[in-house]
């Protein structure tokens, strides 16, 4: 049995985020799970993160307390324009997600998508002494920001292109000089959103990988292997738990796909709880 209500708080730039916050009515757990989406992603409504929520809460003793689906600046259920996001934006999101929640848990479980993945490193390596992790699950990350922004230039020139071939051709001054011929406030489309080159510009020159080495034995690592949005040959860290899945779905939304891998994840979540 659980209940879900709608959770409203602001961030630093003083704009209302909005968030699902499905609680166990049952369960004497203190430990909450927060789940962080990925570039254009919403938590709130993705289906990955409503079937996690749904079978952890369906444990006859669940070992959550709570599942928290929050949605970034401008996007979703919160306010704010999506355009203007950075990755130190979308930190400063989850820290003011996590400051609601402090008044409630000390231990928590975090899942991230894509780039939520980013959000959750660089927010954990700033405010690690503030709660206890218990897990992290890491969908299809693209901790290697560095490499991934230079592939996907090389994707958006070239049409198909395969991770060697972008290791192969790739022009580093062929890179910079397109960033640079962008204007400060010039934006890109993408799927549903514009967003700044500023953007861009940040990310390309961040890499993440290898910054949770002190929680290897709490991270579960999860990716298709044809992945070719974040190509699995991306990941330079040797995670000790990963499953590597048969798609192409860099979402993991598929259903028989969502299903597998989300068993394997409350497995992990369970596990020595």
């Amino acid at each position: 049995m659980s209940n879900t209500r709608l959770v409203e708080f602001k961030n630093s730039r003083n704009i209302t985020l909005r968030g699902l916050l499905t609680e166990s009515i049952n369960s004497i757990s203190k430990t909450a799970v927060v789940c962080v989406a990925g570039f254009e992603g919403l938590s709130s409504t993705a289906p990955k993160f409503i079937n996690l929520t749904e079978e952890l809460l369906l444990l006859p003793s669940t070992p959550i307390a709570s599942v928290f689906r929050y949605d970034p600046t401008g996007i979703g259920l919160s306010d704010g324009k999506y355009y203007k996001i950075k990755i130190d934006t979308l930190v400063d999101d989850l820290y003011h997600a996590m400051k609601y929640l402090l008044n409630f848990y000390k231990n928590f479980i975090f899942i991230g998508h894509s780039l939520g993945s980013c959000v959750i490193t660089k927010y954990i390596n700033s405010n690690r002494n503030c709660f206890i992790i218990e897990k992290i699950i890491l969908l299809a990350p693209a901790l290697n920001q560095y490499d991934l922004h230079r592939y996907w230039y090389m994707q958006e020139k070239y049409g198909f292109i395969t991770w060697e071939n972008f290791k192969r051709n790739f022009n580093e001054l062929d890179f910079q000089e397109y960033l640079n011929s962008k204007s400060i406030d010039a934006c890109k489309s993408h799927r549903a959103h514009k967003i700044l080159y500023e953007f861009i510009r940040l990310c390309s020159q961040e890499d993440f990988s290898f910054q949770l080495n002190d929680y290897q034995n709490q991270i579960l690592h999860i990716h298709g292997i044809q992945d070719l949005i974040v190509p699995i040959e991306s990941i330079k860290d040797q995670f000790k738990h990963t499953l590597i899945l048969n798609t192409n779905d860099h979402d993991l939304e598929e259903p028989d796909i969502l299903q597998e891998w989300t068993m394997k994840a409350v497995e992990f979540i369970c596990n020595n709880k």
